[in-house]
Parts: structure tokens; C-alpha cells; sequence
């Protein structure tokens, strides 16, 4: 892929299925319950140049267009723009993936479901030991999971001490007999802020 593609070009990007113009991006995230058909998912890949197509499931509408779409992300209606957040990620952050590893991620599963957890108020050290706890009781109980994406968000750039203690923490409180693990990190604009996002895939 062209490197220079990818500066100038958001990693994900929320299309509607109804709009004037369609702003480049490398993922094309929709919303599935929006009427999409095989034409409209095209049209889309085509008009946006995304390099793949990601499905936001916010109901328990079926989808079967899993040939023309990479994967599904299953979330609440209010979590649409986290999950697009989450999935665009920034390659400058402490420790940083690219949309290869993303794309990686689906190939191993099709279908994901989102979580997160958002801390305020506390020293980071705090909100992030509280996120950590917080973000693992909304996993299903004895889940074999099988692929995860983790962002970690602060107000400021997270710690090396904080991001170690979360990935190790959550990674020790998964039973997985084969964890695909990818951890991304970022900054908020919020003032004493301190969010974790996070999709996973069970086996």
C-alpha cells in the first residue's frame, strides 16, 4: 500500500447510505440496519477507495454479504463513532499498529463485539488500573477469545508503566488457548480522561 495514501488518508471513516460525497478512507465502516446491498457495498468500496469494508451491527438484523465486507463489529447504537474512533487508529501513538494489523485481526474472525469503559476523576495510575478492572468484568465469563483490539486513550499520552500493567492484566484474565492480541494507544482531548476500547471475537 502507498505509504503516502495512508498519511493523507483517515484509517476509518463512518459512510451513510445516503450522501452527497464520499471522503476517501482505507476502512469503510456502515451501518449494517441502513438498507446495504450487494450494489450499495460496492459503490461504496468503489467511491471511497476504502482498501476494506468493516459492518457496524447494532441490532440483530442478519447479515450475509460477508463476501464483499472483511468483518462485523457488533455495539450499542451509542458506541457507533467509539467503534469508528477505535479502528482509526494513530500510528504515532506509545505504542502504535496500522490498518494491516486490523485487517489481520478480521482475517482471523468475521465477527467482533465492542466494549469500553470511560474513567474520570483520579492520577492516571488510578483510572487506569480502574479501567483495566472495568473493561475485563464486561467480558463474557470463561470466554475463549480468540482476537482483540485494545485502544488506550488518556488525556495525555499514556505511561509505559500504565499500557504494561493494562495489557498484562487483561491478557492474564482471558482463558484463550490462542490470544491474537493488537494494543494501540492515544490522546484525548478530555482533561482527566482515561478510556479503554476494546472489540474481541470468542472461538
Amino acid at each position: 500500500m502507498d505509504e503516502s495514501y495512508i498519511d493523507d488518508t483517515p484509517n476509518a471513516f463512518l459512510y451513510q447510505r445516503i450522501m452527497d460525497r464520499h471522503p476517501k478512507s482505507i476502512i469503510g465502516c456502515f451501518i449494517i440496519s441502513e438498507d446495504w446491498n450487494e450494489q450499495a457495498l460496492l459503490e461504496l468500496k468503489e467511491k471511497s477507495e476504502a482498501w476494506f469494508l468493516v459492518g457496524l451491527q447494532i441490532d440483530d438484523m442478519d447479515f450475509d454479504r460477508l463476501d464483499i465486507i472483511e468483518g462485523i463489529v457488533r455495539c450499542q447504537p451509542e458506541d457507533v463513532n467509539q467503534v469508528v474512533k477505535l479502528l482509526d487508529i494513530s500510528p504515532r501513538g506509545l505504542i502504535a499498529i496500522d490498518v494491516i494489523d486490523i485487517k489481520s485481526l478480521f482475517e482471523r474472525e468475521k465477527s467482533y463485539k465492542f466494549i469500553q469503559i470511560h474513567v474520570t476523576d483520579g492520577c492516571e495510575t488510578d483510572m487506569a488500573k480502574k479501567a483495566a478492572n472495568e473493561i475485563v468484568s464486561q467480558l463474557p465469563k470463561h470466554p475463549n477469545i480468540k482476537g482483540l483490539l485494545l485502544g488506550i486513550e488518556s488525556s495525555k499520552s499514556p505511561s509505559l508503566d500504565n499500557t504494561a500493567y493494562i495489557i498484562d492484566f487483561i491478557e492474564k484474565s482471558i482463558m484463550a488457548d490462542e490470544l491474537y492480541m493488537d494494543s494501540c494507544t492515544s490522546m484525548s482531548d478530555e482533561p482527566n480522561s482515561f478510556r479503554l476500547r476494546a472489540m474481541y471475537a470468542e472461538g
